[in-house]
């Protein structure tokens, strides 16, 4: 018999699993998962919906190229999970991007999303970001558009995607995923030159998919489905790097504060805790912390994010008010589009 796969395993299974993709030993292990855990199961059957959909009748079928790329993610997400968590995060978040463009009506791909751009000129903005980062690695998929700056990029992007149907945006992004994807599970790998910062493998897998679930929820607000949180496993992952870069963002954003020390606490699953330099430097554990600020992992990434404002968030301060006001408005710093 296969061995029993765990719940984080099974969750990376489920679109393969729904789109009927999984080797049959697989399928049985995932089957006996969904037997155990109602939300495991509740999780398959809202996939199987989707999937449905897009079997429905053609005039409401999803572009084809939406398919192949759920597949191709899904795949990857098998082959990738159980040895890197980064990897794991990666192609999670493009097959999340993925279900939800596909779960997005025709009618509203000319909506404006959250960055201003239209639902189909913010899916040619992911495919420029994922492609410029292939670029950078040395895997380069969009040919044409060379240029490094995101704004430029995207524009430049949907002048040149501008005649042609959306199942071949969704291509270009998923061959810009699968080449990331690749460079992400070589341990090899060396760091990414990416808007000006020197990104380690990880850091900068973790930025592509923060960003690409950014986007995935400017998808839902479009098509008035509610936002989706990361999995625990993966928020972890998105918390430590948004953590780990705050005295950068502060330094950025000309906020920075010589001298001073910050507790930036992160409740629920996949929260933690960092010490924070004030002024961008190396953070020192045994320094007096002047203030703590405490606030929901993910209400924290949606701020780094700039999807949210600190207005619109629940936080608490102990310790020097003004500093925390630092905190707050540097944490996007280091947002795009």
């Amino acid at each position: 018999m296969t061995p029993e796969l765990s719940d984080d395993q099974v969750d990376a299974l489920l679109g393969a699993y729904v789109l009927d993709a999984c080797e049959p030993d697989e399928a049985a292990a995932v089957e006996r998962a969904l037997a155990r855990n109602p939300n495991l199961a509740a999780e398959a059957s809202r996939l199987a919906q989707a999937a449905a959909w897009i079997g429905a009748a053609h005039a409401l079928r999803a572009p084809d190229g939406l398919r192949d790329a759920t597949l191709a993610a899904a795949t990857t997400a098998r082959r990738a999970a159980p040895t890197d968590p980064v990897v794991d995060l990666y192609v999670s978040e493009s097959a999340q991007f993925a279900e939800a463009l596909r779960a997005l009506p025709p009618e509203a791909m000319d909506d404006v999303t959250a960055n201003g751009l239209t639902a189909r000129d913010l899916v040619v903005h992911v495919a420029a970001q994922e492609s410029l980062l292939a670029q950078l690695v040395g895997a380069p998929t969009l040919d044409g558009i060379v240029e490094p700056d995101i704004d430029a990029r995207t524009a430049a992007a949907i002048v040149a995607f501008a005649d042609e149907p959306l199942d071949v945006v969704v291509d270009a992004w998923q061959d810009a995923v699968e080449a990331n994807r690749r460079w992400a599970a070589d341990r090899r790998a060396e760091s990414a030159h990416w808007r000006g910062l020197e990104l380690s493998r990880h850091d900068a897998i973790v930025v592509r998919a923060f960003e690409t679930w950014v986007h995935g929820d400017d998808l839902r607000r479009a098509g008035g489905l509610p936002p989706r949180p990361p999995a625990p496993r993966h928020l972890a992952l998105m918390t430590d790097l948004a953590g780990r870069t705050l005295g950068l963002s502060l330094a950025l954003s000309g906020r920075a504060r010589p001298g001073r020390t910050a507790k930036l606490v992160l409740t629920g699953d996949g929260g933690g805790e960092w010490i924070v330099a004030m002024d961008g430097g190396e953070p020192d554990d045994a320094a007096t912390i002047d203030v703590t600020l405490t606030v929901d992992a993910v209400d924290w990434c949606r701020l780094v994010g700039d999807r949210v404002t600190p207005h619109e968030m629940r936080f608490t301060i102990n310790g020097d008010t003004t500093l925390a006001d630092d905190l707050l408005a540097a944490a996007p710093a280091l947002a795009t589009l």
